[in-house]
This record gives structure tokens, sequence and C-alpha cells, in this order.
């Protein structure tokens, strides 16, 4: 992890799994895997608010870390009946649409803060 220029972090699965794993990567003090590493935080759930909730948690903690993340745009996608096609895909064309675009903001703005 260290080595690594910028992170992507799909809030996905148990928040306290992750809190874990970002504690784990910042230890020993003063040797924070994290630090100024940039990172994106784009999630989903089967709620309206859900993802949200779990990133707002997630920006207090990265801060803290001393990594920027991606103010803008903000990606809080509601998964729920026929988001997926048959073969696994995202059904709507404007969803994909939007997350290709988050993904093209994104890695401009890793390219910008990592020269």
């Amino acid at each position: 992890m260290a080595s690594a220029s910028s992170f992507d972090i799909v809030s996905d699965f148990d928040m306290q799994e992750l809190k874990n794993a970002l504690d784990h990567a910042s230890r020993p003090y003063g040797q924070s895997a994290w630090t100024g590493k940039p990172a994106g935080i784009i999630g989903a759930s089967i709620g309206q608010v859900g993802t949200a909730v779990a990133q707002g948690h997630l920006r207090t903690i990265l801060a803290y870390l001393d990594m920027p993340t991606l103010g803008q745009p903000e990606a809080f996608i509601q998964v729920k009946e026929g988001f997926f096609d048959e073969a696994g895909n995202i059904a709507n064309a404007e969803t994909r649409k939007f997350l290709h675009g988050w993904m093209d903001k994104y890695a401009t703005w890793v390219k910008r803060l990592t020269g």
C-alpha cells in the first residue's frame, strides 16, 4: 500500500471491517501508508441514504489520516430491482454515464495531485 499513488474506497461492506483495515495500515504512528494519498469514495446501498451516511463517516476518518478526498461529484447509488441487467451490468445508461464521468474526474484529479 505504501507504494500506491491513490486509493479507491467503495463502501459496499461492513464499515467496521474497513475501519480496521484503515487503522492497520496507519501504524506504527508516524509511518502511515495513507498520508497524502488521494482517495475516491463511492458507494451503493439498497436504501436512499445508507451509503451517504457511511461516506460521511468515512470522509471524517480519511481527513484524520491526512488523505485528500475527491469532493465532487459525490456518488450515492441506490441499488433496487432492475438496477443490474441479466449479465450483471448496470442497466440504466444514465447511471453508467454518471459513473464513467465520476471515474474520469477522479483519474484527472489523482494525476493532478500526484504529478
